[in-house]
């Protein structure tokens, strides 16, 4: 049986660190537990939210109806017929322990996504990518609750509909679904993935057979604690914009007037804009408030200054977001989750 407890702090269940308070709060080990809380929220009338390791998320101070922990652990590993190994693990697991182990096994195909924090449910639903490798090039399939049914559901890849930092999970439709575990297959012949620009300077001049795993891992973590604030001592989402997509024709627009842009091509007659950069030339990075700032070593990265509200973070990225509109007519959308309101609020 769940154990619901009441006017729950969540000040130290997100990496942001914001002051928040959740109407009710509950975990859950076992699908039973999970199909009881959703029965419970419905019973009470509480609107339900999900919150696994609270990296991508920003929290209102209060947070109406039940949030629900869910609590799935444990990696194993399977051999495929093919050679490849699947690597499976826990939704609740963390993101960088399930690449820590990997390397561990001496299996080469997560490490690009070392140090990125959260859960691998957050990072499947989100599609989390850092230094060229997103979640949907290595997902085999995911298990999830179908929470109005009960029943289970595998997911392929394809079913997971991975875009841009999203998913099925994401949409209306996958709502329900609360994902229980997710299975990763790495390659037969591991080749690294070094061509983002500061991992091909470290490893110029290599033959890729020489590259091992783990020095990639290494690097990455190493290229990390240069430029993202830890966490543990300075509260952030990561990455709080995601990269504008627009059209090539507004791209070359931007381009003919800001050289420097920082583009990439997409499919559609589409081009993606590096948010990062828009901030930074809109003269933002390093800009600050009393409780919410901009990492001065990396302007997509939002920062609790101290004290800092889900209301306060709000009112700065709106801010941010104004200004970058302004001077290039590109509007920024955010990358976490608003729990317990909305962007548009």
């Amino acid at each position: 049986m769940i154990k619901i407890e009441e006017n729950y702090s969540l000040n130290d269940r997100t990496t942001f660190g914001v002051r928040a308070t959740a109407e009710a709060w509950t975990e859950a080990q076992t699908t039973g537990e999970l199909m009881e809380a959703v029965k419970t929220a419905k019973e009470r009338g509480w609107p339900l939210h999900i919150l696994g390791g609270g990296s991508n998320v920003i929290l209102m101070s209060r947070v109406p109806g039940l949030v629900l922990h869910p609590v799935f652990h444990g990696i194993r590993k399977e051999d495929e017929k093919d050679g490849s190994t699947l690597v499976i693990a826990g939704a609740s697991e963390a993101l960088d322990k399930l690449v820590r182990t990997s390397i561990e096994w001496g299996l080469g195909g997560l490490e690009n996504l070392a140090a990125i924090p959260g859960t691998v449910a957050g990072a499947v639903v989100q599609n989390a990518g850092a230094y060229g490798l997103e979640i949907a090039e290595r997902l085999a399939w995911c298990r999830a609750l179908n929470t109005e049914t009960g029943e289970e559901r595998v997911f392929t890849t394809e079913d997971c509909d991975f875009g841009y930092r999203s998913s099925f999970f994401k949409s209306d439709a996958g709502k329900p679904f609360i994902i229980l575990e997710a299975a990763f297959r790495l390659p037969v012949r591991w080749t690294p993935v070094i061509a983002y620009k500061e991992l091909a300077l470290a490893f110029e001049g290599m033959p890729s057979d020489a590259v091992a795993p783990a020095a990639v891992e290494a690097k990455v973590r190493e290229i990390r604690a240069a430029k993202l604030p830890d966490p543990r001592e300075t509260g952030s989402a990561g990455s709080f914009f995601k990269n504008p997509v627009v059209t090539k024709l507004k791209a070359r627009e931007l381009i003919t007037l800001h050289p420097s842009l920082v583009t990439y091509p997409l499919a559609g007659g589409r081009a993606k804009l590096a948010a990062g950069w828009l901030i930074d030339a809109a003269g933002l990075k390093g800009y600050a408030e009393e409780k919410v700032g901009i990492w001065p070593r990396h302007a997509l990265i939002l920062v609790n200054r101290g004290g800092a509200t889900g209301e306060d973070v709000l009112r700065f990225a709106h801010e941010v977001r104004d200004r970058v509109e302004r001077r290039f007519g590109v509007e920024l959308e955010p990358e976490p989750v608003i729990m317990g309101g909305s962007w548009d609020d």
